[in-house]
């Protein structure tokens, strides 16, 4: 590749085309953004292409003048077409953002523009929040390669890759990144080209920076969830001497209880194996594996947090099994807190270790929860379990993260403590959880729920709606609705439950029409019967 100096195309200004009609309030954003044109200049290029990217190259592998060539040049005006468009949603998100009265374009504030824009993109909470900073950089701090993405001259991808580079660069490093890739020929260059440059401006820009400390990577994660087999793993990052230490001693452990098993099983010594999970090791007449056992000490294992108090209510998974599933009469799978599917044969297994069951009524159709109440602030034992099945992650618009312990149970109507009756109910109609944040944006008054009085089922006439609770958020100028988890396989439970209960049914009147002609039918006579007359001649032994 040849350096040199001066683009081989045009640099003025060109507007932004709009994508189509548009109409009310959305459609007069779009004609806006459509006006807009660009006041950025680009620089000389620094780093040229080999060839420009001439209408010939694009269709050099396929035979010129045909249905194919043609195919791929429509192709290409379409990848242009996609990079425009993305152009156009970075500028509305970065606008919204920069002109929200709430966040006045600071990004610690993003997550509130997040929650008002996560619906209409139909998205979650926490990739608005992604799309809202990308946004911001894109717009704000990268004016340059954005006006190549602006033109169709940087591909989407291309553009969304060199985004996840700068997300941990300082304001300062990202303007310099997007400064040395605005000098190179980004409308013809190749992908393996425009990596290079990419990484050579990331590391030009970081020079001399000290690097983030491997302790600021600490993390622990559930991925790798497969509903079909029934497994998940838990990814544990840190330090390289942290989590080297934490592998040695997880060993050395699990050779010491390993050792500890051989003994008992050579000696005959009674009582329980420890770390023996299955309580199959007598009957295998070996010690677990070193694998086995490391799982087995990292799972069932008392975690010391002195001088921290530990906490005095027990974590609890809720594993939700259909009754169909339990009594064999099909294999639909269990629900693990609502949202992961759990095959059916590890459901009976759990559920047969199990001495304590718990009843929950769904809705026959919808897979609603139906409600219990409660006279007092604190939920019920009962209803608590209600909510983390209807509300197995935030109930705020968008947000996903989990509830199973670091969730509130919050009163949509305010409790009121000096005088219950004046203020919201105890009820499921009252109630749901949120994670912390969104709890501390309600309590703030950035965020307001609300619910429809004729779905609370202390009015006048007892009813509750048949289907899931649906909750209307206030955000700002902004309005956005979300409804309850319900059971999914309740609709399934309940067909195979009908049809058992129809076949019985057929069977029961098969049986009854069999029984009533046996009782109409006159019985046979058995006995038999000698006609008159004379007595037949037999002759002589032997016949």
């Amino acid at each position: 590749m040849a350096s040199g100096s001066g683009p081989a195309s045009p640099r003025g200004p060109v507007p932004i085309s709009a994508a189509g009609a548009a109409s009310g309030l959305a459609g007069r954003l779009d004609d806006a953004l459509s006006e807009v044109t660009s006041s950025v200049v680009l620089p000389e290029w620094r780093v040229r292409a080999r060839k420009e990217l001439t209408r010939e190259r694009v269709v050099q592998e396929v035979e010129p003048d045909t249905i194919e060539a043609a195919r791929v040049e429509s192709l290409h005006g379409l990848m242009r077409q996609r990079a425009r468009l993305h152009a156009q949603h970075l500028r509305q998100v970065a606008v919204f953002f920069r002109e929200d009265p709430e966040v006045q374009g600071l990004l610690k504030d993003a997550d509130l523009t997040a929650l008002k824009i996560a619906t209409g993109l139909r998205c979650s909470y926490l990739q608005a929040t992604s799309q809202v900073h990308d946004a911001y950089r894109a717009v704000e701090w990268m004016p340059l390669t954005f006006e190549y993405l602006r033109r169709g001259d940087l591909p989407e991808a291309w553009h969304r890759s060199l985004l996840r580079r700068v997300r941990r660069l300082s304001e300062e490093q990202v303007r310099q990144v997007d400064a040395r890739i605005a000098e190179v020929e980004l409308p013809s260059i190749s992908l393996a080209t425009f990596d290079k440059q990419v990484s050579v401006a990331v590391a030009l820009a970081t020079a001399g920076t000290l690097p983030a400390p491997p302790s600021s990577s600490r993390d622990v994660e559930v991925v790798g969830v497969d509903p079909e087999v029934g497994t998940a793993s838990l990814l544990v990052t840190g330090p390289i001497l942290e989590i080297t230490g934490l592998a040695h001693r997880l060993d050395l452990a699990a050779r010491t209880v390993q050792k500890t098993q051989r003994a008992m099983l050579e000696d005959g010594t009674e009582g329980p194996i420890p770390f023996d999970l299955d309580e199959s090791l007598r009957e295998n007449g070996r010690a677990a594996s070193l694998r086995a056992l490391r799982y087995a000490i990292l799972t069932h294992s008392i975690l010391d947090i002195d001088p921290v108090q530990e906490t005095r209510t027990p974590f609890k998974l809720l594993v939700t099994v259909p009754v169909t599933t339990l009594l064999g009469m099909d294999d639909s799978p269990a629900m693990l807190e609502g949202m992961t599917p759990i095959p059916a044969e590890l459901a009976r297994d759990l559920a047969g270790k199990e001495t304590t069951w718990q009843r929950i009524l769904t809705d026959p159709i919808t897979g609603a929860h139906l409600p219990v109440d409660a006279t007092t602030y604190q939920p019920s034992a009962q209803m608590r379990l209600q909510l983390r099945l209807r509300h197995p992650v935030c109930a705020a618009p968008g947000c996903t993260r989990s509830t199973v312990l670091a969730a509130e149970d919050d009163h949509i109507i305010e409790y009121d403590h000096d005088h219950p009756a004046r203020g919201g109910p105890t009820s499921l109609w009252n109630l749901h959880r949120l994670c912390w944040q969104h709890h501390q944006l309600k309590t703030a008054g950035l965020i307001d729920p609300d619910r429809d009085p004729r779905d609370d089922p202390a009015r006048e006439d007892r009813t509750t709606p048949a289907g899931p609770l649906e909750t209307t958020w206030k955000i700002g100028p902004l309005r956005a609705r979300t409804r309850e988890h319900t059971d999914l396989l309740t609709p399934e439970t309940v067909k195979t439950l009908d049809q058992a209960w129809t076949l019985h049914q057929r069977t029961r009147r098969v049986q009854q029409a069999l029984a009533n002609q046996d009782r109409t039918r006159p019985s046979p006579d058995t006995r038999r019967v000698i006609p008159p007359g004379a007595t037949p001649e037999y002759p002589d032994p032997p016949y």
